[in-house]
């Protein structure tokens, strides 16, 4: 992987792993969700008037590319909801984050003509072990079984359509960004999820809840607001001129960061098989650098 899109795309699980720690800490209320895209928006017009009207020629094909984007996004938003509905966090989030490997490689070949090495291949298969391994809670038979049983579910359908939109919407985001400028990209389709996401959510909640929300995290969620963009920008710029597949294979190091902030800062429990799958998954990124 070339050593710019590398760089920037360790950086960004820096930034994704503080922002879910932050979402975590808060509770991951809808409601804190809501405010802080709507934060996300408020907080980056400026910039994006200023590149829209210098920078981008726009045009019916470019509106598409924006409006497609923000459809995919909000259809993974939707099939998520649907799987944690259906089943535990712990469970589903695996599932949806190791599924997008299961279906970009092919994606991306078909698209981009995108091949992996054999080193790219390993890798790939490194990290959704380790992501698999992370929902185990003890090596034991039953554990094991447990596991396997539950993949038999409607959480684990909702789960895998997450991971086949987000393969999706990653494939047409590096489509996206050969046209449009990343930023004004991604704060297009930003806008039209938060203004779509806001309204749903906020038919649903009361004002004073929304007031409390805001008052008590509005840090959070203003930071919360700025990472998310600064994250997915690093993304967008590494996806111009790396591989698809190895671009998202990286970002899984977030899935590492997230787990030593939950333990050293939220006292979560890393019990053996969640120490093993990070170490798996921390060699499959490590892989990444090395493939072509």
């Amino acid at each position: 992987m070339q050593s710019f899109a590398l760089a920037i795309v360790v950086a960004s699980t820096f930034t994704h792993a503080y922002w879910n720690f932050l979402l975590k800490r808060a509770g991951g209320a809808a409601t804190f969700i809501a405010l802080s895209k709507v934060a996300e928006v408020i907080c980056f017009a400026p910039i994006f008037l200023w590149l829209a009207g210098r920078t981008q020629d726009w045009s019916l094909g470019v509106v598409g590319l924006i409006v497609v984007g923000a459809a995919l996004v909000l259809f993974n938003y939707g099939a998520l909801g649907k799987a944690y509905a259906a089943g535990d966090l712990s469970f589903v989030y695996p599932i949806s984050r190791a599924g997008i490997l299961l279906f970009l490689p092919a994606l991306g070949f078909v698209v981009f003509r995108e091949r992996l090495t054999v080193i790219g291949w390993m890798s790939v298969a490194c990290i959704v072990v380790g992501i698999a391994l992370l929902q185990l809670p003890a090596f034991t038979a039953d554990a094991v079984r447990s596991s396997v049983a539950r993949l038999n579910s409607e959480s684990v359908a909702y789960s895998l359509a997450a991971a086949l939109s987000a393969a999706v919407y990653t494939i047409w985001d590096k489509r996206a960004v050969q046209t449009l400028t990343p930023f004004v990209y991604f704060y297009g389709y930003t806008l039209l999820v938060a203004a779509l996401y806001s309204v749903f959510v906020w038919r649903r909640a009361k004002s004073a809840e929304i007031a409390r929300v805001w008052s008590t995290h509005r840090s959070s969620i203003l930071q919360v607001g700025v990472f998310n963009t600064v994250t997915y920008l690093l993304v967008l710029i590494a996806l111009r001129s790396g591989t698809s597949s190895y671009v998202i294979a990286l970002r899984q190091l977030s899935i590492v960061w997230g787990a030593l902030l939950g333990n050293f800062v939220l006292g979560e429990s890393l019990p053996g098989p969640k120490r093993l799958g990070l170490a798996t998954l921390v060699a499959g990124c490590v892989m990444v650098a090395f493939a072509k």
